[in-house]
């Protein structure tokens, strides 16, 4: 398992997916990419009915976003991993699966199954990665 794609959507699951992570990735000497990726839309949809945030507002969350992939990333540094963080705005699955091939991951971990924002991973995901839900 030498690299791992971790999907992040900052809920409260996410730290023990970012935990088991980093015993995995300790385990095997593997680097981490992790990725957060959110639609514009499913942001925008998070407003009331006629009202439509300014650019500044999503400048704004979009800086929150890169903040808190930032802060993911120096608690890895910290613990002397490997890792890099991206944020992608589009499609979630498409963008998380399409970054699975370009970083040749052979794992994806992401949160609860559940999870709505995930649940098609499992569905789209060709046979090359690994899928690991995390509770």
């Amino acid at each position: 398992m030498k690299k791992i794609l971790v999907a992040v959507d900052f809920t409260e699951a996410n730290k023990s997916v970012l935990s088991y992570t980093k015993k995995m990735a300790k385990e095997f000497h593997s680097s981490i990419t992790i990725i957060h990726s959110e639609s514009i839309q499913l942001f925008l949809d998070s407003y009331e009915i006629n009202v439509m945030p300014s650019i500044e507002i999503i400048e704004m969350q979009k800086k929150i976003i890169a903040e808190k992939l930032k802060q993911i990333e120096k608690e890895f540094h910290d613990e002397n991993l490997e890792v890099k963080t991206i944020f992608l705005e589009g499609p979630t699955v498409k963008n998380i699966l399409n970054e699975a091939k370009i970083c040749e991951a052979d794992l994806i971990i992401t949160n609860n199954k559940k999870d709505f924002k995930f649940s098609e991973i499992e569905i789209l995901s060709p046979v090359e990665f690994g899928l690991l839900y995390v509770d």
